[in-house]
Parts: structure tokens; C-alpha cells; sequence
């Protein structure tokens, strides 16, 4: 269910009542609410900015170290109103800044206010880096998907996070002292990393799907060469964000619309026609 009202839905991840009952009885509590409370204001400053771009948003997922807003506006929306939507995250912790500044000349407790600035640089530190979900590795799809076909570009994404997290995960385990959150947290990764990979056709339909119904996000425009025998969804994984394609057809010299293409794919269901039938049928 999508909602565009000003509070989304809340989930809290399982793994959040076993590191709360933890917390509890190991004396953490202070620091794992702490923890929660940055994690969520990360997650709300996403929430606000999609919503002020009118995006759809089923809910927002936390767990103590992190969370996810799901949406399934990712790779069609303009690339600037994507960008403002995921830097809309990591910008909160430049507030949470001032805001514990501000309470350090008052009376707060200083050992709170101390947990809070270590929390809040590491979540900002943490959330930069080049791995899927995080916003850094978010980033890095959305400048992929700038230069690449939406498709290539989303594959590279996850493998660079696969090597990055896989690199990250082998340094704290050899490197560093042994730390079960830490460790925890780059397994979760690793494991949404390869999640992605396994749905990462769905996400592809979901993109030409989406293009589809509302038509290229840019009056941009760039050919992609094809002849009679290239497959329908070779021309269809050549689509980019932010470009209209027309597809050149040099021997027949013919050019085909994208939508007419599309068409094709989700509404006559010939997935695996080539472009020399299309041509072909629109002949007759």
C-alpha cells in the first residue's frame, strides 16, 4: 500500500526487539535508544523530501543500525530529484550537529550528549560508503545509471557493493578487535546485496514498466543502433534514465519509437520477437 500522508507507515525489523531485550539486560538501553532515535530521523528526512516530490512510499523498515524507506520510484524519477532525495538523508545528521551543540551549553547530560555525536558522526560516516542500500551506494547506481543503460548500470552497482562490502567484511574480521555489531551489520548487507542480485531482472521490468506508463523523464534524445536479428530485449536493456531512444535500423533504414518497442513487450507479450518483426509488422 502506497500513502502520501505527512506521517509513513513505521515497521520495526524483528532484530530490533532482540537488540532491545539485549539492551535491557546488559544495561545498554540508553545508547540502543539513541542509536534508534538518529536512525530514524535519517530515515524521516528520506520520507519528507520523497513526499515533497509526491513519490509513492509503502513504508519505512528500521532496525537499531539502519533502515529503508521502500519506494518504488527508484530509476524513474529525474536524476536531480533523486539525488535531493537520498542526500536528504545523511543532510539530517548536519542538523543532529547543531542540535547537539545547541544542548551542550545547557545542562544536558554531557555522557548522552557524547553518545549522541559518536552515533551520529558513525551512521553519516557509515551511510557514505559505496554499498547497496546505503545512500553512498545509492549514489554511485544513480551516477552509473547517468552514463550506462539503467540496466548495466544497476548490475555494476551491486557488484562493486558485493566487493566493497566483501573487502570491508574481511578487514574487520582480520584488521580490527572483533566487533559483533559491526560484523552483523556488513553480513545484512552482504545478504541485501545478494537479495538485489537475485530480483535484479524485476527491478529492470520494473523500470521499463514504469517508463512505459509515463513516458521518458527527459526530451533528450539518443539512437540505439540495431539490425533485423537484435533481439527486442537486447534494444530494451540499452534504455537510460533521462533519454529518449529512438532505434535506428541502418540496414532497413527504419527507425523505430521506443514506445513502439515497449508496446510490443508489455502489450503484445512478444518478449522474444526481434526488431526486423516489428519493422515487419508494422509494415502490414
Amino acid at each position: 500500500m502506497t500513502r502520501l500522508d505527512w506521517f509513513p507507515p513505521i515497521h520495526l525489523h524483528p532484530v530490533f526487539w532482540g537488540f532491545l531485550l539485549l539492551a535491557v539486560l546488559t544495561g545498554m538501553l540508553m545508547e540502543v535508544l539513541i542509536l534508534f532515535v538518529i536512525v530514524f530521523m535519517h530515515e524521516m528526512g528520506h520520507f519528507l523530501a520523497a513526499r515533497h516530490f509526491r513519490w509513492r512510499i509503502r513504508r519505512i523498515m528500521l532496525w537499531v543500525f539502519g533502515g529503508v524507506m521502500e519506494t518504488e520510484e527508484q530509476g524513474n524519477r529525474r536524476a536531480l530529484e533523486e539525488a535531493v532525495v537520498i542526500l536528504a538523508g545523511p543532510a539530517v545528521h548536519l542538523v543532529l550537529y547543531i542540535v547537539i551543540y545547541v544542548l551542550d551549553g545547557t545542562s544536558s547530560p554531557e555522557a548522552v550528549l557524547e553518545t549522541a555525536l559518536m552515533y551520529n558522526t558513525t551512521i553519516l560516516l557509515f551511510n557514505l560508503l559505496p554499498i547497496w542500500p546505503l545512500d553512498g551506494g545509492k549514489l554511485l547506481g544513480l551516477m552509473l545509471s547517468l552514463q550506462l543503460p539503467y540496466r548495466k548500470a544497476h548490475t555494476i552497482t551491486i557488484l562493486i557493493s558485493w566487493m566493497i562490502g566483501g573487502a570491508a567484511l574481511v578487514y574487520v574480521c582480520t584488521a580490527m578487535p572483533f566487533t559483533l555489531s559491526t560484523v552483523s551489520l556488513l553480513c545484512f548487507l552482504m545478504w541485501e546485496n545478494r537479495l538485489e542480485w537475485k530480483r535484479r531482472y524485476y527491478v529492470f521490468l520494473r523500470f521499463l514498466l514504469q517508463r512505459t506508463a509515463n513516458g521518458p523523464t527527459s526530451r533528450i534524445s539518443t539512437p540505439i543502433f540495431a539490425v533485423s536479428e537484435t533481439t527486442l530485449l537486447d534494444v530494451l536493456s540499452q534504455y537510460r534514465r533521462n533519454r529518449r531512444h529512438l532505434i535506428v535500423v541502418k540496414e532497413k533504414n527504419a527507425i523505430l519509437d521506443e514506445q513502439e518497442c515497449s508496446d510490443m513487450y508489455f502489450k503484445r507479450k512478444q518478449a522474444h520477437c526481434k526488431i526486423g518483426d516489428i519493422l515487419q509488422q508494422n509494415r502490414q
